[in-house]
């Protein structure tokens, strides 16, 4: 049996007495359900009994109850093991639905995916739409979505996947625009915001990720806090990043400069969102 806040640690239970409770439980129970449970007693620090419904389970509590605490888990695994994993009040939406991070990322990506995958000649078209404007190019693709209603409906489910990890998000947002550059691949568009500790306002950061044709990735960073902004571009491609540079460096005062792309931003910012 393994009951953990993050799926790190194991505890095994063993015996007759321990399969019986386990057949009930696989019986009574099935995988993404949400069940509570009431701490009854401490084995040893970190391991305690948990009574489900009329099951006594040994758990691996990783928080720090008090006796007689209500706990909540979520049903991540029946077999081989049984795994539950313990949740608090900001892993759930205000609907009270239980929301899992990495999974609605992976719906997310995988969305996504199809969507460029089915959509690129629909993108091609916006792509050719000549001197219209991003929100031009928005009511463009809505148009498209009439003579294409399946294409629409993935985008509308990437748009749903992103609505449902900011559903769970304090700080952060997850912003999906492919009409902003319709040639480029795998948008995320991540606003990160840090409330003021002292006088000064909050700091907002908006990371902006695309791959521009064939697979070029391209990255900007943007920081603002009243009443300074600035941003970054971040570009692996030499050249790329010494077009796009020189041009932003001409237009814009708040044009910091150009960096590489770091590792962990390689594939895009999600894992920074799910971070903040």
């Amino acid at each position: 049996m393994r009951i953990s806040r993050y799926g790190g640690q194991q505890f095994q239970s063993g015996g007759g007495g321990a399969s019986e409770r386990s057949a009930k439980f696989r019986k009574k129970f099935k995988a993404g359900e949400v069940i509570q449970g009431i701490l009854l007693k401490w084995e040893q620090p970190k391991l305690g009994w948990v009574q489900i419904d009329d099951l006594l389970l040994l758990a691996n509590v990783m928080t720090s109850p008090m006796i007689g605490d209500v706990l909540t888990f979520v049903v991540q695994q029946l077999y081989p093991d049984i795994i539950l994993k313990e949740v608090g009040p900001d892993d759930f939406n205000s609907m009270g639905e239980y929301i899992n991070p990495t999974d609605v990322t992976r719906t997310f990506v995988r969305c996504r995916s199809a969507f460029q995958s089915r959509g690129r000649d629909l993108l091609e078209l916006l792509s050719e739409g000549g001197g219209l404007d991003a929100s031009g190019r928005l009511n463009r693709m809505l148009d498209l979505f009439r003579a294409e209603p399946e294409i629409g409906a993935l985008f509308f489910e990437t748009l749903k996947a992103a609505a449902d990890l900011n559903s769970i998000l304090k700080a952060s947002r997850l912003y999906y625009m492919p009409w902003l550059i319709p040639s480029g691949l795998n948008h995320e568009i991540v606003l990160k915001i840090k409330e003021p500790t002292n006088r000064e306002g909050s700091f907002y950061e908006l990371l902006f990720a695309v791959d521009l044709p064939p697979a070029v990735p391209v990255r900007l960073r943007m920081m603002y806090r009243k009443p300074q902004c600035g941003f970054k571009l971040l570009a692996d491609d030499r050249n790329l990043g010494t077009l796009l540079g020189v041009n932003f460096k001409h237009a814009f005062s708040e044009f910091l400069g150009v960096e590489r792309i770091p590792q962990q931003c390689a594939g895009g910012f999600l894992a920074e969102l799910l971070s903040g």
